[in-house]
């Protein structure tokens, strides 16, 4: 994609460099010519090279993380870039916070723009209108990507805000300027047409001042007039409130909040923070903490300790690994987690964070590892609550892990203190972590051991791990099926049966 921008963009300066040579002008139908035929030409070799270049795989289709901007965003085809909550559609409240007075105004100053362009076309007008477009149609798809509207919003609203504010003071106190000779303004060659409009435009200007100063709209202009200045001073006060209000809303770390106790009482939750420090100062350096990848970030700055996974979502397999081991049997999970973890953290917040997202970790599980699922049900509809009660667990649920360490010490479930041992509990049970009882001391040797490490080069730092030789772990991974990306140029043995039916679900449960 970035490779056809930079070839239209060379095409476009090339068609620009001829323009100019042949000295037409900017918005002549010549100039439009010349760009539709070098448009054409270049249009013409890129089928060209795609036909000789597309039977040897040089082409794949759009990434899922490229094609979530184009489908909703639960409808990408790969689980994991489903599952993230960034990928949703921005709401409307969300575009109010962030822009407050710069939404309408964005959308006057286009409009304004928009008319100003048309009458005389101007690079940077022409720009921003372009920019604004495709900038807010992208942040609708995604909410992450409305920060890229934030500039053309600010623009356009700055821009029909000094317009109006140049207007009012300009009839007031400005005595209207008389347009000037023909001799001062004639036009030659190629500036021709731009002198033209800019003729009109002074004339439209002169016509609207002298009107304003007369008798009967004068009065009509000053109180407009005033009425702009207090309008102006009103909304630049308003919106510096919301600004600095805003400003500390979203300043504050995400894991430590303000909450009101059912006393009344105000506090801060810093469970979360704590949590971290905890595991930094009651846990040996070496510790690994299983944990899902939303917070191996924080588990790591925080925490100072090994996470299994973070945010880096391209390693799919390695994340459908965590799902696997979250959602198995707690039996099952055991065998497997003493082999890679010496913690288990789960958030069990008052909105149960861990478990509601338990259905993308056993989806995005599934997708690599089908026993954790039905084969008639890639969606694993059977794996969280009925009817989103979170006392009514589906049998799946109430067998796996995630949900037993939730409700472990709260509710009836399998005793797990010999596999699992509650070592942590926050102040206000928002998180738990469990200490991994029996750790394979071998295979945490060899994992730790630097001759096991795939390194890029001999000494480096950058070093792929590896799963230790343990049966358990080899044996679930011989029943891995390495997710195949849309994007993948080598994605031979991709099981399109498990992909076709993973999107027939989807849309079924769209049209439901």
């Amino acid at each position: 994609m970035a490779l056809l921008v930079f070839i239209f963009m060379w095409a476009l300066h090339f068609s620009e460099i001829l323009r100019r040579r042949a000295d037409f002008p900017i918005c002549s139908t010549k100039a439009l010519r010349i760009r539709a035929r070098v448009f054409m030409i270049t249009c013409g070799v890129l089928v060209l090279a795609a036909a000789l270049l597309a039977p040897q795989g040089y082409f794949g289709p759009l990434s899922s993380r490229v094609r979530a901007l184009f489908v909703q965003h639960t409808r990408t085809g790969n689980p994991l870039v489903d599952s993230v909550a960034e990928h949703m559609p921005t709401s409307a409240d969300a575009f109010w916070s962030y822009f407050h007075i710069c939404l309408p105004g964005s959308l006057l100053g286009f409009f304004v723009t928009l008319f100003l362009c048309s009458a005389r076309y101007h690079h940077g007008k022409s720009f921003i209108l372009l920019y604004y477009l495709v900038a807010y149609y992208f942040s609708t798809k995604m909410s992450r990507l409305m920060l890229l509207s934030g500039p053309a919003a600010v623009v356009l609203t700055g821009n029909m805000l000094g317009g109006v504010m140049d207007l009012s003071v300009d009839s007031l106190f400005l005595p209207p300027c008389v347009c000037e000779d023909g001799k001062k303004r004639q036009m030659k060659g190629r500036h021709k047409q731009k002198d033209l409009a800019e003729r009109a435009e002074t004339r439209i200007s002169t016509a609207w001042k002298k009107m304003c100063r007369r008798r009967p709209f004068f009065a009509a202009a000053l109180v407009g007039a005033l009425l702009v200045l207090g309008g102006h001073a009103l909304l630049t006060s308003g919106y510096r409130e919301h600004c600095h209000q805003f400003a500390e809303a979203v300043s504050g770390p995400q894991i430590i909040m303000r909450a009101q106790l059912r006393t009344g009482e105000i506090v801060m939750l810093d469970d979360y923070y704590v949590s971290y420090l905890w595991l930094r100062n009651n846990t040996p350096a070496d510790a690994r903490i299983l944990a899902w990848w939303d917070y191996g970030y924080q588990i790591t700055g925080i925490g100072n300790r090994t996470s299994l996974a973070d945010g880096n979502t391209w390693n799919h397999e390695h994340i459908a690994t965590i799902g696997k081991l979250l959602t198995s049997p707690v039996a099952k999970a055991h065998l497997l987690i003493r082999h890679l973890a010496d913690y288990v953290l789960i958030w069990t917040g008052s909105r149960a964070e861990d478990l509601m997202k338990s259905p993308h970790m056993a989806r995005i599980g599934n997708s690599v590892y089908r026993d954790i699922c039905p084969g008639d049900d890639p969606l694993c509809s059977n794996f969280g609550f009925e009817d989103h009660d979170l006392s009514r667990p589906t049998p799946m649920m109430r067998m796996s892990l995630l949900y037993n360490l939730h409700v472990s010490g709260e509710h009836p479930s399998p005793a797990i203190d010999n596999m699992f041992r509650l070592a942590y509990r926050s102040r206000h049970g928002l998180v738990k972590i469990y200490k991994v009882m029996n750790v394979s001391a071998e295979s945490k040797a060899w994992v730790a051991d630097p001759k096991n490490r795939k390194c890029d080069a001999p000494g480096s730092w950058l070093c792929t791990g590896q799963y230790p030789p343990a049966k358990e772990i080899q044996e679930m991974l011989a029943r891995r099926i390495d997710y195949g990306q849309l994007e993948d140029f080598n994605r031979g043995k991709r099981d399109d049966a498990y992909y076709r039916a993973y999107m027939r679900r989807v849309r079924n449960e769209g049209r439901g």
